[in-house]
């Protein structure tokens, strides 16, 4: 939202005479089309660097998760892959309309995974990361609506799919 209003703000404010100090006309102080890129480019650096390596949602602290996996919430977590319609999107090892999950706990903190699930819009709006997913695979994650606790569990299946593969 910030990034709009800026690229909407500034060249309003050189038209109005505040960024050139108020002598030149508005031709001559209206922003180029460079100058607005180069302060979206800097919006989008800022809020990148805003984002914690949790991403952006209700985990914001790091999680105590046991090396050892949860057998009981494993379960439980590929019983809601199931049932919330991950499926639709994702596998374990392919590419589908969404990423292949196997090694993600691999490959991402256990908070942003968490985060994904549960704020997917703004985590593709804010996250460096899931907006890169988003311009590779093309679609957005549909928020299905998954508990902390709910979130937890499936984080649970995809740390055990990802160890049963190594072993």
């Amino acid at each position: 939202m910030r990034k709009v209003m800026w690229l909407l703000l500034v060249p309003a404010l050189w038209l109005a005479g505040c960024g050139g100090g108020g002598k030149e006309s508005a031709s001559e102080s209206a922003p180029t089309t460079e100058q607005t890129t180069m302060v979206a480019d800097q919006n989008n650096r800022n809020d990148d660097q805003q984002v914690s390596e949790f991403g952006v949602g209700p985990i914001q602290e790091p999680m105590n998760i046991p090396e050892t996996i949860d057998e009981a919430l494993a379960k439980k977590g590929e019983e809601l892959f199931d049932k919330k319609g991950c499926t639709a999107c994702h596998t374990l090892d392919d590419r589908k309309v969404g990423p292949p999950l196997r090694y993600v706990a691999d490959s991402v903190r256990p908070e942003w995974i968490m985060n994904m699930i549960m704020n997917p819009e703004e985590m593709i709006l804010k996250d460096p990361r899931a907006k890169r997913l988003l311009e590779e695979y093309g679609v957005p994650m549909t928020n299905q609506n998954v508990s902390k606790e709910e979130a937890r569990a499936i984080l649970e299946y995809l740390r055990k799919a990802a160890k049963e593969k190594k072993n």
